[in-house]
């Protein structure tokens, strides 16, 4: 079987990014005799490359290092592309990102997340554009089969984009791999410049103010009464309305140093806070699955999240649970894992048992059978 995708990187790798490469190896490794043809641009060549997979072809398409030209060279120049590279299937890994060309092979098309449609400020407005005028759109008429990456997402896509059916193929655990660290509180003193708190509680992902709600988090800690052994450390590439989140920081904060936002760490300081933390929080008002989620419980730290989209499906029974959007409910979850004797300690056990339920080997035999099925049933017509 040839099979044909796409990776474009474009100043990040995020989870994402990375849930591309953990699908697609397992895929390789599981059934080297599929030839794989990777569309990709400047950026994403070298890590697909590096990947080192058996029958991977990293094809470097100038158009694909701009956004816009993508999209142009998608819809008005990929079909000839394919011309001379015949595909029997095409995996678009990100129907929110990328959209089927009018090529004549099918397309099984996997939805991350429809967040745009739910939080009105989770992107800014031309990206909310692009997604939702777009490459969703065209993802939808042009594809023969969908996917998504969770359960919530499947629903989520049969009713808003009146699919017929949408199967789910759950990811694996976090694609970070996460060093073993000897001494992490030195190793946190060292990025911190200082003496590591007592009890601080840890914010990973990007900063997208409203759509991971910071905001949330941030209320939530100006209601702790100011205990200042309870700090909070945010970290994570810059997200929407950044800005706008380092300015609320601040105000709040106050000078005491208790809320801090570390930006991108190296993966020994992101291990270190994971395995170092009093709990880790994740307040998102959406998400199509949560990667920190299953990272927190793999290091042992316990969780509170909010229920928004995905969560608690990852989640299940080993995290604190409130409603998506209320930081009364955060602060409170906080304060009872304050001081309930031995929740944390059930929430690290959960949470060990739980990650250990998500396989990439699963994720990808199972995406395997949904490209296999869509090659057998050869070209569709391709709709505008």
């Amino acid at each position: 079987m040839k099979a044909a995708t796409i990776h474009t990187l474009y100043g990040r790798r995020a989870g994402a990014e990375l849930c591309f490469e953990k699908t697609l190896a397992s895929m390789a490794e599981q059934a080297p005799g599929i030839r794989w043809t990777v569309l990709c641009n400047r950026e994403s060549r070298p890590v697909v490359e590096a990947l080192g997979l058996p029958g991977v072809d990293a094809v470097y398409v100038p158009d694909l290092d701009n956004q816009f030209k993508k999209a142009y060279w998608l819809e008005f120049r990929s079909a000839s592309f394919f011309r001379s590279r015949p595909q029997d299937v095409f995996w678009n890994p990100s129907g929110c990102n990328h959209f089927p060309g009018r090529w004549p092979f099918p397309t099984v098309t996997t939805f991350l997340d429809l967040g745009e449609y739910h939080v009105r400020e989770k992107y800014d407005w031309k990206r909310m554009v692009f997604r939702k005028a777009i490459c969703i759109p065209r993802s939808a008429r042009r594809s023969a089969a969908f996917t998504a990456i969770s359960r919530f997402t499947a629903e989520d896509a049969e009713k808003i984009l009146h699919l017929d059916h949408v199967r789910p193929v759950l990811l694996g655990p976090s694609p970070h791999v996460l060093p073993p660290v000897p001494d992490a509180r030195a190793v946190l003193a060292g990025a911190l410049g200082g003496e590591v708190p007592g009890r601080f509680w840890f914010v990973p992902g990007r900063t997208d103010f409203v759509g991971k709600g910071l905001d949330l988090i941030l209320d939530a800690a100006g209601r702790d009464g100011g205990r200042d052994t309870d700090a909070v450390f945010f970290t994570g590439p810059e997200g929407v309305a950044h800005g706008a989140f380092l300015e609320r920081l601040a105000r709040i904060d106050a000078g005491r140093g208790r809320l801090r936002y570390l930006g991108r760490v190296p993966e020994d300081v992101l291990s270190a806070l994971y395995r170092e933390c009093f709990a880790v929080v994740l307040a998102s008002r959406f998400e199509g699955f949560g990667f920190p989620v299953l990272e927190a419980m793999d290091a042992g730290a316990p969780v509170v999240c909010s229920d928004a989209g995905s969560l608690p499906e990852v989640a299940g029974d080993a995290a604190l649970l409130f409603p998506s959007g209320d930081a009364g409910a955060l602060a409170a979850c906080m304060a009872r894992l304050r001081g309930e004797p031995g929740l944390r300690d059930r929430l690290r056990e959960r949470g060990r048992e739980r990650s250990r339920r998500f396989s990439w080997e699963t994720c990808g035999r199972e995406m395997l059978d949904v490209l296999r099925a869509a090659a057998g049933r050869g070209g569709k017509d391709v709709r505008p």
